[in-house]
């Protein structure tokens, strides 16, 4: 395996505080009023270097999302649902409110909210881990005969959305309703 040289490091070193500068002016001015100027600005390079690393705007914000998509944790759900259905509801709930409570998660929501330009497909990505885990947990379950349908519900319940159409806040309060209502129609 080949060792990052100092300047492959300096490159990357450089391209993320271009990210980071690029999400903050996102963040504030959204993706249309945004400017490449205003962005190199902010990351301390000149504009010519920032073209020289992406070559629009759109292919700018579209790198930003995917580096902050990166930096989510991972949920920490077993493979396997083990456990009544409360506890592996409130396990997913859990992870969700960790997830929501990251950094990456405060920037991509800024982020959309502002600009509301990234791809549906790979935003709903973001919640795969939690669908398919609850799914496991609702077929172990007579009382749920979709268990596919269940998840999706009480991820739209916990999130509220799971496009990027209008991202809300998770709370513990509401992830805690979510889980009471789930467990008592289907445990």
């Amino acid at each position: 395996m080949n060792q990052p040289t100092g300047m492959d490091l300096r490159r990357d070193r450089r391209r993320q505080a271009m990210l980071l500068a690029a999400s903050e002016v996102f963040m504030v001015f959204g993706f249309d009023h945004a400017n490449m100027q205003v962005i190199a600005d902010s990351a301390g390079v000149t504009k010519a270097t920032l073209y020289a690393h992406f070559s629009d705007k759109a292919q700018l914000y579209s790198a930003a999302i995917e580096y902050w998509l990166g930096q989510l944790p991972e949920p920490r759900l077993p493979i396997q649902a083990r456990g009544g259905l409360r506890v592996c509801l409130e396990r997913a709930a859990h992870e969700l409110l960790l997830q929501n409570q990251h950094t990456a998660s405060h920037a991509l929501t800024q982020m959309v909210l502002r600009s509301n330009r990234i791809a549906h497909k790979r935003w709903r990505k973001r919640f795969l881990p939690y669908q398919r885990y609850l799914e496991k947990a609702f077929s172990r379950w007579a009382r749920c005969p979709e268990p596919e349908q269940a998840a999706i519900q009480f991820l739209l319940l916990t999130v509220g959305n799971l496009d990027c159409s209008n991202p809300s806040a998770v709370s513990k309060a509401r992830l805690a309703a979510a889980v009471e209502i789930f467990a008592q129609v289907y445990a």
